[in-house]
């Protein structure tokens, strides 16, 4: 970096991505600011020269300081430890330090003390519910399907199911010589000796007093007002992905006809446009165990409608104009790759992009607040 990119970095105004200091006093003030970047989008931190541009003249043993205390505060100081890049560079007859905070994977960071912050243009804030509630989304987005359930080991697999799956998928038989925990390892199914989220979902026995996520409540109104609280039918299901889709599927398709036959006039909603929401709301649902996320899926019957609730908000980085647009989300990877293996519903991956696009009677409902996502399709005209 030369010096002229030193002047590019000073006519930027997203200052919640760069932090000035001028000289460093002690590692923690480093710590501070690195945690709060890290927290952010990743950005810079520029030691020697504040933010009117101005050189504080950094001699030599403040440069060695600096660079002793950024690598301190990176593996010290912050959990987990990051990994900044450190450049010297000539500035207005001087030096100066750019270290570059990359985007943090492993959000959120904290001080050594335990202090979850982010910077906010130019302050340095304490993080609130809100700030870490979007973080522990963001995170959770590749990892709640790998969490281990404490005290669920290889004995809590219907062996008969994941038998029948493993042949169908791969051709052979499970290898006898093989211990079935070290297989489900393998296929992260499992991880030290202990099933995990993604193993239960698909092939766990159930009920289960450990696992509580795997659930619908089912209910169909009479009527289309909400306000009126009077149900023609309600169940609760648990059991895996599958035995969950079998089982709502079977209780919507009931209840829609049950209210034609009432009502002729009402027209069926095509089959394969419920099959893709409800395979929808069972594999890209939070399965994150966590005070943020209520456990249930929500399936709701109304003479002129159906509507699917899921916990777990969309990411911040992904709105449901994206969505139309064919942007794919894959909140539980692992669960979306074998699935299509275990139901036998050929629509699983067409996307509700392409659901939305060929079927006009649909709304999807993004809510952060009570962190859901809602799908309302509405019968034909």
């Amino acid at each position: 970096m030369d010096a002229i990119s030193i002047e590019k970095i000073l006519k930027q105004i997203d200052d919640d991505r760069i932090s000035y200091i001028d000289r460093v006093e002690d590692p923690y003030q480093l710590c501070e600011q690195m945690v709060a970047i890290a927290n952010g989008n990743g950005g810079m931190l520029i030691i020697g020269v504040n933010r009117s541009g101005e050189s504080l003249q950094l001699a030599q043993d403040d440069i060695v300081s600096a660079m002793r205390m950024i690598t301190q505060a990176s593996f010290e100081l912050i959990q987990p430890s990051i990994f900044p890049k450190t450049q010297i560079v000539d500035y207005l007859n001087a030096k100066a330090i750019v270290v570059r905070i990359p985007y943090g994977f492993k959000k959120p960071y904290c001080t050594i003390s335990g202090r979850f912050l982010i910077k906010k243009e130019n302050d340095i804030q304490e993080m609130n519910h809100d700030d870490l509630r979007m973080l522990f989304q963001e995170k959770m987005v590749n990892q709640a399907d790998q969490m281990i359930i404490e005290g669920l080991d290889h004995r809590q697999i219907d062996f008969e199911m994941f038998r029948s799956f493993f042949k169908q998928r791969f051709q052979i038989a499970i290898p006898e010589h093989i211990p079935l925990i070290t297989i489900l390892e393998s296929m992260k199914l499992a991880s030290n000796g202990q099933i995990n989220t993604s193993g239960m979902l698909l092939f766990g026995i159930y009920p289960t007093e450990q696992f509580a996520l795997s659930q619908i409540v089912a209910m169909a109104f009479l009527g289309n007002d909400t306000s009126v609280l009077e149900y023609r039918d309600s169940e609760n299901f648990e059991g895996t992905i599958p035995q969950l889709f079998e089982k709502g599927l079977a209780f919507i398709e009931k209840n829609l006809s049950a209210a034609a036959q009432e009502n002729d006039s009402l027209k069926e909603i095509p089959t394969y446009v419920i099959q893709e929401i409800m395979i929808n709301a069972l594999v890209h649902r939070s399965y994150y165990m966590d005070y943020f996320t209520s456990g249930n899926t929500v399936i709701s019957i109304f003479d002129d409608r159906l509507e699917i609730e899921s916990p777990g908000a969309l990411p911040d980085n992904l709105r449901i104009d994206l969505i139309k647009n064919g942007i794919a989300f894959q909140r539980n990877p692992t669960i979306s790759g074998y699935l299509i293996d275990i139901i036998p519903f050929r629509g699983i991956g067409l996307g509700l992009s392409s659901i939305v696009a060929d079927y006009p009677g649909i709304e999807l409902i993004d809510d952060p607040d009570s962190d859901q996502f809602k799908v309302i399709i509405r019968r034909p005209k």
